[in-house]
């Protein structure tokens, strides 16, 4: 493998430009993998990381890819991501190869295993995947090889020579946010917002990003009400005295249909992936149609893979017919992570990248890949993207 990986460790910002090639910067499925924390009584399901790696491609530019182990818990998902990575590879990867290697979360052999990859000449590592992961090698400092995680550190500053690409459901709660308040804004001067989670960390993570984000537009927004029963009659108790002008809906789709025959099909109501039923357009031929016109003017944010098939940069990949809506999220990420690596390798002057999980820039403060995903709205029982005002 050629070395291109030579990046300075001196400060963030540097070290992306000296990646970037100096040029001027642009202006981080499992839901509980891809968007949640592991607890540490999970350890024992998480299996033992393998010394076997798969590789594919082949070219002088190497990228190693951390992934846990494939004979745990985590293993359905770490499949759909490398897929995905594979499927980019093939289609955008002349001169690099791929290498997989299962890790743990153990800091001297992950310090160990850069040691290795930095004599062998790779330019940089993808991963890894789970939050403790990210946070321990984020804890040691700047790594030695320039690292994409593939999720956020809650609480630990990236170093410099890492950046972040993710499927934060916070991003999605606060685009959601910025696009609800702009419509409400609109015939209310101060619009209110009520909040509805279910009683999981996801729910309240995603409300609490909602209402920050909402309260920084202006609005003023309620406290979120935890609801672990779907009674209709309940739900309009606890909304209607509240008089709200937008509902955010924290939690799967039986909640969001709730809230909508509580307080009228002509509501508005908001929400992120976790609403997607898979009810959407352009469904796969001979696959079973599916509707949710219970969820009808329900809106939500979510990947360009999973709400609209037809556009140019979905198209471009093949899709698994075997993948549950989960698992559709780790491989558009594999596809996107692959597609970011290849920049940063290319020493690309931006970073803005029309990708298959949502548009894809550079951070201001270069900590991290932001996501702006897309919003759709149930229609005639299916989800169909549609422009924000």
């Amino acid at each position: 493998m050629s070395d291109t990986s030579a990046f300075p460790r001196f400060t963030r910002r540097c070290a992306l430009r000296a990646l970037l090639g100096g040029a001027a910067l642009a202006a981080p499925a499992f839901t509980a993998l891809a968007q949640g924390e592991t607890s540490t009584g999970e350890v024992e399901g998480r299996g033992v990381a393998s010394p076997e790696r798969r590789r594919f491609g082949s070219g002088q530019i190497g990228i190693a890819m951390f992934v846990p182990p494939s004979g745990g818990m985590y293993r359905r998902a770490t499949n759909a991501l490398v897929e995905g990575t594979r499927a980019a590879q093939a289609r955008d990867g002349s001169g690099i190869t791929v290498e997989v290697i299962e890790v743990d979360a153990e800091l001297i052999a992950l310090r160990g295993l850069y040691d290795e990859l930095q004599q062998r000449g790779f330019s940089m590592v993808i991963g890894p995947l789970t939050r403790d992961v990210v946070a321990l090698i984020a804890d040691a400092g700047a790594p030695p090889l320039f690292t994409l995680a593939l999720n956020q550190s809650e609480g630990h500053s990236l170093p410099s020579n890492m950046l972040s690409l993710g499927l934060s459901i916070e991003a999605e709660a606060r685009q959601a946010a910025s696009i609800a308040y702009d419509e409400s804004a609109l015939v209310a001067p101060r619009p209110r917002a009520a909040l509805v989670q279910d009683d999981t960390p996801l729910g309240a993570r995603s409300a609490a990003a909602f209402a920050e984000r909402w309260r920084e537009r202006g609005g003023d927004v309620f406290e979120a009400i935890t609801m672990t029963n779907t009674s209709s009659s309940r739900m309009r108790s606890r909304l209607a005295p509240l008089r709200a002008d937008v509902h955010f809906v924290a939690g799967q789709p039986v909640l969001a249909q709730a809230v909508r025959v509580a307080i009228g099909p002509r509501a508005a109501i908001y929400g992120t992936s976790r609403l997607n039923t898979g009810a959407v357009l352009g469904q796969p031929a001979g696959a079973l149609p599916l509707r949710s016109p219970e969820l009808d003017g329900v809106r939500l944010v979510d990947l360009p893979w999973r709400v609209q098939p037809d556009a140019p940069a979905v198209m471009a990949y093949p899709r698994p017919a075997d993948m549950n809506l989960e698992l559709q999220k780790l491989y558009a990420l594999g596809i996107d992570a692959f597609r970011v690596a290849r920049l940063l390798v290319d020493r690309a002057p931006v970073i803005d990248l029309d990708g298959v999980t949502g548009r894809l820039r550079l951070s201001g403060d270069g900590t991290m890949i932001t996501r702006e995903g897309v919003l759709a709205e149930y229609r005639d029982g299916v989800l169909v993207p549609i422009t924000a005002p």
